[in-house]
């Protein structure tokens, strides 16, 4: 593989998850402040619902602000991953390496990002009449617009990114780190 080649794509695929995380964070913000989900003739937007109403437990509060440091920390990884990206002075051997690991941490953080998507969506909503789950009121237009549902939607768009990024990532480091460890036998 030519390093070239490597550093082009390493600095497209951060740019592409920083956009897309950058996208997923105000996707997040902007679904909890401006959609409104009208529950018992009454609206609420998502962030009254899960820290100020009472209607559902804590553990939604807290699942959203880890979902937040999640997303957070997605940009981080993309911004290192591109600088590490322009600098270009890792070694071969040592960059591929590097591929193998970032894939394998887009990997585990895309499950851990679904899981935490999954959690917050399965909490309940009980103002006494009604009582239902949060992905359930965003996926029904009786309490919740068609852009909620679209905007919630995204989140799997997003997840399904970063797991198919992580496989590409991880997939190039592990083939060029064989290829490496081949010419290296080979010369001995």
């Amino acid at each position: 593989m030519e390093r070239k080649v490597v550093i082009k794509w390493l600095k497209i695929f951060s740019i592409s998850i920083l956009i897309l995380s950058l996208v997923g964070l105000l996707d997040l913000i902007l679904l909890s402040t401006i959609i409104n989900v009208t529950l018992d003739s009454q609206q609420f937007n998502i962030l009254t619902l899960i820290f100020q109403s009472g209607f559902m437990t804590p553990h939604a509060a807290l699942l959203w602000i880890i979902l937040l440091c999640v997303f957070c920390g997605f940009i981080v990884l993309s911004y290192s991953i591109f600088k590490v990206a322009n600098k270009n002075i890792l070694e071969d051997e040592i960059l591929a390496k590097f591929l193998l690991l970032i894939g394998l941490f887009l990997i585990i953080g895309g499950f851990i990002t679904m899981n935490f998507i999954v959690l917050l969506g399965n909490r309940y909503i009980d103002t006494g009449i009604t009582y239902i789950t949060l992905q359930n009121a965003q996926y029904s237009p009786d309490y919740t617009p068609l852009m909620g549902a679209i905007m919630w939607m995204y989140f799997t768009v997003l997840v399904s990114c970063f797991l198919t990024s992580g496989l590409i990532f991880g997939g190039v480091g592990l083939k060029w780190m064989l290829l490496i460890q081949e010419e290296e036998s080979s010369n001995k």
